[in-house]
């Protein structure tokens, strides 16, 4: 079961500003949380007191390098059109999870999940893979959890399976660790109270703060809701894991697709979706790519599709320009076809 693979990334943004983040002179910055690993390229948005930005690579995050510019992924559902008819369709799912994910189907449940009548474990308790029931339109689920996000290798990868599944993200949750606490949560708290951390459209969302009363164990703050699509969580990661005097502080956005289409690309841009979910985000990466309410979904920038073209056919190429001794211009009229691939989104120059 082969489908193709890309190995770069690419994106339109749409550069916002920061609002009351730029002018933050930030001191340091019992949840429901997971943890996970990608990484993006691209500095952090330049803030005063904010963690100084470098060059990340992917799956940075879990190795013991901090990387104050990376987002990544802690949480990850996904449905896709598969009926299972007999255990060689399992058998060929499960070479293809491996291949993708780095680990398959694991020991059967022997029960029901959500409205899926069968259920499995994913690898060493990495998540569960569900399928069959009349209610669920011919789909599968795959439900990976901060764990199993953890140890998978290629986000690229994934984004290639997905699409090539047809599949439709239900839920991803982006993160961000602010390992020096440069924001604290009592900053975030009163940026909340300000109405800082609402867009100006609507109603403003709802929040809630859960104070540890000096027992070290951890502050949070919630901001939206669950039912809505979209919640974020800012805790203090350090001192949830056990240790009262770390500093470490992890802003971490919940996505559903509720009233909203969850695109791809997320999976290998998190850092620019995690920036974009509300104004007080936008510090945490330069760019921004906001996800559109409703149906519309975006594409995959002209970068990945450059990248991918040149993994994929880049010795072809060579081959016709050192060895066929082809001209570039040549070599253009021989593959060029004309039109504009779909996946480009039609930006304003600059933008992509």
């Amino acid at each position: 079961m082969d489908f193709p693979f890309s190995t770069s990334t690419g994106f339109e943004v749409n550069a916002t500003g920061p609002g009351l983040a730029a002018e933050i002179a930030a001191s340091a910055a019992a949840p429901q949380t997971n943890e996970a690993g990608t990484a993006v390229h691209q500095p952090a948005m330049a803030v005063k007191g904010a963690p100084s930005p470098r060059q990340v690579i992917r799956g940075e995050n879990h190795s013991k390098v901090r990387n104050p510019a990376a987002a990544f992924i802690d949480w990850l559902n996904f449905s896709f059109p598969f009926t299972l008819s007999s255990n060689v369709g399992l058998m060929e799912l499960d070479k293809a999870f491996k291949k993708v994910f780095g680990f398959g189907v694991g020991i059967n449940r022997h029960r029901k999940h959500l409205n899926y009548e069968d259920s499995w474990e994913l690898g060493d308790g990495y998540g569960i893979f569900a399928t069959g029931g009349h209610s669920v339109g011919g789909t599968s689920l795959f439900s990976l959890s901060g764990e199993g996000c953890s140890v998978v290798n290629d986000w690229l990868a994934v984004h290639d399976f997905l699409e090539w599944r047809k599949a439709r993200i239900t839920r991803v949750d982006l993160a961000h660790d602010d390992f020096d606490g440069q924001i604290s949560l009592e900053s975030v708290r009163n940026w909340f109270e300000a109405g800082d951390f609402h867009n100006g459209k609507g109603h403003p969302p709802t929040g809630q703060f859960i104070d540890d009363f000096g027992s070290g164990k951890g502050k949070t703050l919630y901001v939206g809701q669950r039912k809505n699509g979209k919640m974020l969580r800012i805790y203090e990661k350090g001192k949830q894991l056990g240790d009262p005097e770390s500093p470490w502080v992890r802003w971490e956005v919940e996505l559903h697709n509720k009233d909203r289409v969850i695109p791809l690309r997320v999976l290998i841009n998190p850092a620019e979706y995690l920036a974009a979910a509300y104004p007080m985000t936008a510090w945490i990466y330069k760019h921004q790519s906001r996800i559109e309410t409703a149906a519309r979904s975006t594409v995959i920038g002209l970068d990945v599709l450059t990248e991918y073209c040149r993994k994929s056919y880049g010795k072809l190429i060579w081959t016709l320009w050192k060895v066929q001794e082809l001209t570039p211009l040549e070599i253009i009229e021989q593959l060029a076809v004309e039109g504009i691939p779909s996946r480009i989104n039609h930006a304003i120059p600059g933008e992509v």
